[in-house]
């Protein structure tokens, strides 16, 4: 136990205890994202495939380190379709 997350089903105590740019999960849509914004109570997320969302802080855990590395594949993903777009669309032009 690290004392900042006790658990990782553990539900964050106040919206104090998520900072930008935290790596959680979102329990309502089963999906891990990277916090962009808080208003309030409200959490923005977003996912590297540019998809975002915004979900009450209650819903929210930490992610898990297998959870981590999977947003972070997922991102290296998005990198390599990007550059694989631009590299087909320069061919073309």
């Amino acid at each position: 136990m690290n004392g900042r997350h006790p658990h990782p089903d553990s539900s964050f105590a106040s919206p104090e205890h998520i900072s930008i740019g935290a790596v959680v999960f979102d329990r309502d849509d089963d999906m891990v994202g990277m916090v962009s914004n808080i208003i309030g109570t409200v959490i923005s997320l977003e996912r590297p495939t540019g998809r975002k969302w915004h979900t009450f802080y209650r819903r929210l855990r930490p992610a898990t380190e297998r959870e981590n590395h999977q947003l972070r594949a997922l991102a290296k993903l998005q990198r390599a379709r990007t550059r694989g777009m631009k590299n087909r669309t320069e061919r073309r032009g």
